[in-house]
């Protein structure tokens, strides 16, 4: 290739003069306030954004080098010239981007490789990467996961339901991204992806890292659901010790796998065994572990052989067809149905429009999955069915006496007075008690019954005749879901809602995004799949507390259900910015989008109304009603904020078109 005679090295200081204000990015005035700290948080994001655009730029460029580097040698070849060199163009290339931006050849390679792809093999997602919808770490992922496809054809559609995955995804993390590619790599070329099981299960082993300090690991590679049996009953042992054990979980968590690597005791590491409460004997041990599971979800179809479509496996993501009928047919796999029937009544049933808040229906109609599960440990989710059962002959319909409401929600289509029903949830929910951390089951493969409602998944959106969801609740308790509503929001939402946390929805807390009323559930938040999502303790007890005093302070979270079937849940940030997100295992599901919810309706006009005094530092109570007065009016603003991003939503719909962020 020729070079031009002298080209200028990269000088970083020229971009300090670059104005970016065209993109929206004017730096804040130095004021020393909140508002301007609020203001470099949407600077950031604009950044980050601008840092997509360049990432698309450079690959852009170095795909138009190779093209003229292989060009050159296309025309010395038909010239007739003699090519035996004993580098190719791509060799060369390669060498020359590991210099140019000093990063190793295999590093270079891959630069290389998504080139290319930019311009070939997912040209429509690299158009997400040049607009800033998806980051450099994304594209680089989805580039890496779909490059075991070699099909022309297979390629372009993949780039296409890849595209449109990750644009109607949200905001979502490289590792979220890197499931919606696999879940459609898988869809597509099932083959492919045997294939690469198969090479990845050969890759099984144990090895041996040396550390700095006198330290070393050991890092072991297996089956999804093997490892995470392994590293599930490991978390048990290091759970185990007493609350005076002085060591770290991290260091406990050392010590038990390697004792049971040694096959040695592991014992609490408390000074006085004499007060020692750890229950780290045999028969608690089996006892605890026997409890351990690991929850995957497909189509009835997929099991039967019906289909190839992939499976989601708890705490892993995708996984393909013959993964999960492997997993049923292990001998310690209990296999049950969750059919959205057991939630469901006619939509134009007008005795089925009930509040869920107060009113939730029988629960009798659960399929029993007792006949697979060892009586003497039944899982939550089946002890909760029983609970149902049970209770479905109370003399009240509602397991308890209906307290008198002075304000009722504006979707109780049971109050005459409601001028203003709603057509999507807007909750707030701070918990105001914890759900248990679900982390004790027997070993279950979940399946979803595929029947009841493939035909309304088949023939598009906007169904005319959809059923509404009102057996959502305990009888008993309606601030408890039942145990089909709980298998389908954690099947919904396999981590933590809050965008970028990892935390497997199986080990989340179930949280009411609008704030369910213990005195009085009509006036406040629904347990509905349109107010039910699973965060992880840290981003519950964040949203709980931060904004305790101002509300102004705190993050609002948010969930609705569109009328194409699909959860979105978002999360507004204290400088202003709402990041949302649908909920990542919609393609599950596709029988929601025959279904609805009798929260669906445009939200009313909300006004917090004025702040309370602040409460005293400590709690109790002031002359303005205190610590409840206060939480009260965080609530309220929260609902009124809701209130106005639906409002926002429905402007954005009508427009055509959604904001940067």
């Amino acid at each position: 290739m020729t070079h031009a005679e002298s080209a200028p090295p990269p000088n970083a200081d020229r971009w300090e003069r670059v104005d970016f204000s065209p993109a929206g990015m004017t730096a804040p005035e130095r004021t020393e306030d909140t508002a301007e700290a609020l203001a470099w948080m949407v600077y950031a994001a604009g950044a980050q954004q601008g840092q997509s655009y360049l990432y698309w730029v450079q690959l852009k460029a170095i795909g138009e080098y190779l093209d003229i580097a292989l060009a050159e040698v296309a025309e010395a070849v038909s010239d007739g010239q003699d090519q035996r060199t004993l580098f190719d163009p791509y060799t060369v290339t390669i060498a020359e981007i590991g210099a140019l931006f000093a990063v190793p050849q295999r590093r270079a390679s891959q630069l290389l490789a998504q080139a290319e792809s930019a311009s070939q093999r997912l040209s429509k997602t690299a158009e997400l990467l040049r607009k800033g919808s998806i980051s450099p770490e994304i594209f680089t992922t989805v580039v890496d996961r779909t490059d075991i496809v070699v099909d022309r054809e297979l390629i372009d559609a993949i780039d296409d339901d890849l595209s449109e995955g990750l644009s109607g995804a949200g905001h979502i993390s490289a590792k979220n991204a890197e499931k919606i590619a696999d879940r459609v790599v898988a869809q597509h070329d099932a083959d492919a992806v045997r294939r690469r099981r198969e090479k990845a299960r050969r890759r099984k082993n144990v090895t041996y890292r040396d550390y700095a300090e006198g330290m070393a690991g050991i890092s072991i590679s297996g089956d999804a659901e093997e490892i995470r049996l392994a590293y599930e009953a490991n978390e048990d042992l290091a759970r185990a010790v007493c609350p005076n054990d002085p060591r770290t979980l991290g260091q406990r968590r050392s010590a038990a796998a390697l004792a049971g690597l040694r096959r040695l005791p592991f014992t609490c590491g408390c000074p006085d065994k004499s007060t020692c409460t750890a229950q780290l004997d045999d028969a608690a041990i089996s006892e605890r572990q026997a409890r351990i599971v690991v929850h995957a979800i497909c189509q009835k179809s997929t099991l039967e052989g019906l289909d190839e479509e992939p499976a989601h496996l708890d705490g892993h993501g995708p996984i393909d067809a013959d993964h999960v009928r492997d997993l049923a047919r292990r001998p310690d796999a209990i296999v049950r149905d969750l059919n959205l029937d057991d939630l469901t009544a006619t939509a134009d049933d007008p005795g089925d429009r009930q509040n869920p808040a107060t009113h939730q229906g029988p629960a009798a109609h659960q399929e029993p999955a007792t006949d697979h599960a060892p009586a003497a440990d039944p899982a939550p989710d089946q002890q909760q069915k029983s609970e149902a059962s049970e209770t479905d002959g109370d003399s009240s319909p509602h397991g308890r006496a209906k307290p008198a409401c002075e304000h009722p929600r504006p979707d109780n289509f049971t109050d005459p007075s409601n001028e203003h029903p709603r057509e999507d949830a807007h909750p707030d929910q701070a918990n105001q008690e914890d759900q248990e951390d679900q982390e004790s089951h027997p070993r279950e493969t979940v399946e979803l019954d595929a029947q009841s409602n493939n035909r309304h998944a088949e023939s598009g959106h906007r169904h005319p005749a959809k059923k509404r969801l009102t057996r959502t609740a305990l009888p008993s308790d309606p601030y408890r879901p039942t145990a089909a509503l709980d298998a389908l929001i954690r099947g919904l939402f396999p981590t933590c809602t809050v965008p970028g946390c990892p935390r497997p929805s199986y080990r989340c807390e179930l949280d009411h995004v609008e704030e369910f009323n213990q005195i009085c559930p009509a006036s406040g938040g629904p347990t509905c799949i349109c107010n039910i999502s699973p965060k992880c303790k840290f981003h519950h007890l964040l949203k709980t507390h931060l904004g305790a005093r101002r509300p102004e302070d705190g993050w609002v979270d948010d969930q609705w259900w569109n009328e194409d079937g699909e959860l979105w849940t978002g999360v507004t940030l204290s400088f202003g910015i709402t990041v949302e997100t649908r909920a990542a295992n919609q393609w599950l599901f596709p029988q929601l989008a025959g279904l609805c919810c009798s929260h669906q309706g445009p939200a009313p006009p909300a006004n917090p109304g004025p702040a309370p005094p602040d409460h005293p530092q400590a709690g109790g109570r002031s002359a303005g009603g205190g610590l409840q007065a206060t939480t009260e009016y965080k609530h309220a603003w929260r609902r009124a904020q809701r209130a106005r991003l639906a409002a926002d939503r429905r402007r954005i719909d009508r427009e055509g078109g959604p904001p940067p962020f």
